[in-house]
């Protein structure tokens, strides 16, 4: 289990890099087609999956079923917004890769990516200061 912990804090620093990297990346129109952020975009999708489906498959119904109540209560509330998280990350990756054709389209491109970006960032956050310590405990 300590391993997986360690695997799940790995993913968190490699998403978090990118989405540092992407948020330039995307303000930039003039990289609209470029192949290079295509391919770190695409990383970035997978990585996030990745990892959500991950974090779903080790850790999260060992902190529901805890003796704690506040374990459980702090598990279900993290594991239930993993689901608006999956609904808007979906979203986004439909149209992450695709052609802008107007400025307006790829500003409204740049606007969500940069709003999945920061949703990531603070699950990121919220996981390393919260149910890392509580996952730790268990240990």
């Amino acid at each position: 289990m300590y391993s997986s912990l360690n695997e799940l804090k790995q993913q968190n620093q490699e998403i978090s890099h990118l989405c540092d990297v992407l948020c330039i990346l995307v303000k930039q129109p003039s990289l609209n087609d470029n192949p290079f952020v295509k391919q770190l975009m695409t990383q970035f999708k997978e990585k996030v999956w990745i990892h959500l489906v991950f974090e779903d498959n080790n850790f999260y119904s060992s902190l529901i079923n805890s003796d704690d109540e506040k374990v459980r209560e702090t598990a279900q509330a993290f594991h239930d917004s993993a689901k608006e998280i999956k609904h808007r990350f979906s979203d986004f990756i439909r149209n992450c890769c695709s052609h802008a054709e107007s400025d307006s389209e790829y500003q409204a491109f740049s606007e969500k990516s940069h709003e999945v970006f920061t949703l990531i960032r603070n699950r990121i956050a919220y996981e390393n200061e919260h149910i890392f310590p509580l996952v730790e405990k268990m240990l």
